[in-house]
């Protein structure tokens, strides 16, 4: 039994801890996803910041060339004619009088430079001149040896298309060393006719978007920027870098996992019209990494918890066991035979109670023994003596009958009577029945009443009425006849001529109800309330010489074979005689209550 107990206990703690450690590791992981994936969006929030101030200060520097007639006629005339007529313009109108300080596009845009360290530089293409001027931190050049037209106009045809792209190292007009770059190219227009007549190109450090991220929150997953295209100009793993984007079509899936290279979480910024994306993707790999070791621990403590648990239980059970071992072994004995045994248990709990209790129990038993054995013995010798009684009331019967023969020849024709009835009572006593029917009772009755009406010549009259319905109901033997007696003895007056005794028996409902009533002396008031009493249980009798111990043994005869819902009822005043009831449900013979 305690190896199942174990095995279960064991069995439902492993369950138990192994559905709390998954509730627990399933929190914590969607703990640690939610701070990874907050921690990738404020890094997206802050590039995309960045990103912002970029395109912003690039807008700025436009409108401040466009909104300066002087700045936007200078780069007009600059792109509209070579570069020998803009040097002429420009002494022109610094030998203008009045001017002491003349401002300058390409003043405006290095200072820009200087003020951006993300740009690298800064590019001007005139579309008439097929030239540029290139303005970098350390120089400013000009180009008036460029490639074929036709290859211009498909670069700068493709830069007018997609405002935002790497800057390929072959294009890079910085020829300092460095990292990866990408640029912004805005089309140039002249204010009064509309037309092109060139581009504006920013070159941007990818890098310097590393060192921005690192210096104000730590990469948490993967961060790209992509321009309209799906191009990605910065990857913080710089797998995609001048690479379209694989899975760009599948980023504004309202979805909770997106399906990249693997089930993704994804944060995603556009920077107003700018048509760039900043796009922060946490993998699910990277949980799974980052939960491992909190996987392992859970299973290292889990097991711990349990082997704890279980060698914890194991030890109380075990010192449970060995004293129900201790009581079973006891009881192996007691079923030996050997009453002499008893169970010494330490403690005070439910098992040292059971052990007392047990205990007790075979002191009790042995006593219990002790007692039937000798109660057995007296049985037997009451039996032998039984046996050898039940000579005497045949062979008291027999010379009754005898006598009766006698006297009868001799004429004493009264005296033959009281003895034939005297044998009629003995014969009916000897019969081994404890059951009698209703009629056989008061026939009883009858022949014992006989006998005092001969005895008293006259002075005692007996009158027996019994209902027909109920002749044949089951009654207890010798039930009645007591009662009787105890009238004659208690309530016959000797000098009286009308003592008269009525037995009257019938029917009421499901019941027997036996009345025997005489006209007598009848019992005081104090005598009749002991009694009841006595009755009730309420007193014990004085002595076995008590006046109503007859009456007492009836009552008792039918509380026991009836119920206590059966038994006598006494009525009595002092010279107005006693009626004695009695109360017994109405049965077949064969039948129980």
């Amino acid at each position: 039994m305690f190896n199942k107990i174990i095995v279960l206990y064991l069995i439902v703690m492993v369950v138990l801890f192994a559905i709390a450690a998954a509730l627990v590791f399933q929190y914590q992981t969607q703990r640690i996803l939610r701070e990874q994936t907050d921690a990738n969006l404020e890094s997206a929030n802050v590039l995309h910041i960045y990103l912002s101030r970029q395109y912003e200060g690039i807008q700025n520097v436009v409108q401040q060339i466009y909104g300066d007639a002087t700045l936007s006629d200078e780069l007009m005339y600059f792109l509209n004619h070579e570069y020998e007529s803009y040097l002429k313009y420009r002494l022109d109108l610094f030998t203008k009088a009045g001017e002491q300080r003349l401002r300058s596009f390409n003043t405006l845009l290095k200072n820009y430079i200087e003020q951006e360290p993300s740009v690298k530089s800064v590019s001007i293409y005139s579309y008439p001149n097929n030239s540029y001027m290139h303005i970098s931190k350390n120089n400013q050049q000009l180009n008036n040896e460029p490639d074929s037209n036709n290859e211009w106009e498909s670069w700068l045809a493709r830069r007018d298309q997609h405002s935002w792209d790497i800057m390929p190292q072959d294009r890079s007009l910085d020829q300092s060393p460095g990292s990866g770059s990408y640029s912004y190219s805005r089309e140039l227009k002249d204010p009064l006719t509309l037309n092109r007549v060139g581009m504006l190109n920013v070159e941007f450090d990818a890098q310097q978007l590393s060192y921005w991220l690192d210096s104000r929150a730590p990469v948490k997953g993967r961060i790209l920027v992509l321009n309209a295209q799906g191009k990605a100009i910065y990857d913080s793993e710089g797998t995609y870098y001048g690479k379209v984007y694989p899975y760009y079509g599948k980023l504004d899936q309202d979805e909770e996992w997106i399906q990249l290279e693997e089930p993704s979480r994804i944060n995603m910024l556009n920077i107003g019209n700018a048509g760039l994306s900043v796009v922060g993707i946490v993998s699910q790999s990277l949980i799974q990494e980052s939960t491992e070791s909190l996987r392992n621990g859970l299973i290292i403590i889990t097991l711990l918890f349990i082997t704890i648990s279980f060698a914890i239980s194991v030890t109380i059970i075990r010192k449970y066991s060995k004293k129900i071992q201790r009581i079973i072994r006891s009881m192996n004995r007691i079923g030996e035979g050997d009453l002499s045994t008893r169970i010494q248990m330490p403690g005070e709990d439910e098992l040292q109670q059971i052990s007392r209790r047990f205990n007790d129990m075979c002191d009790r038993l042995q006593q219990y023994i002790d007692k039937v054995y000798a109660s057995e013995i007296r049985q037997k010798n009451a039996e032998l003596v039984a046996l050898q009684s039940q000579i005497n009331p045949h062979f008291l019967y027999n010379t009754l009958e005898s006598i009766r023969m006698k006297a009868h020849f001799m004429g004493a024709k009264e005296v033959s009577q009281m003895i034939y009835s005297l044998s009629v009572m003995f014969k009916n006593m000897v019969k081994k029945s404890t059951i009698v029917t209703v009629e056989e009772e008061l026939d009883l009755c009858s022949v014992y009443l006989d006998l005092f009406r001969i005895r008293y010549d006259g002075r005692l009259q007996a009158e027996i009425e019994v209902d027909p319905e109920i002749k044949n109901c089951a009654i207890i033997k010798l039930l009645v006849q007591p009662v009787v007696e105890n009238c004659i003895v208690h309530g016959f007056r000797p000098l009286e001529d009308n003592n008269k005794i009525t037995v009257k028996a019938k029917r009421e409902g499901k019941r027997i109800i036996i009345t025997v009533s005489d006209n007598g002396a009848g019992i005081p008031e104090e005598k009749l309330e002991e009694i009841r009493r006595t009755q009730d249980k309420t007193l014990q009798p004085p002595d076995k010489d008590y006046r109503s111990i007859g009456l007492m043994n009836v009552h008792e005869r039918i509380v026991m074979n009836y119920g206590d819902d059966y038994g006598i009822t006494i009525n009595s005043a002092p010279g107005q005689g006693t009626e004695v009831r009695m109360e017994i449900p109405m049965l077949r013979k064969g039948e129980t209550a």
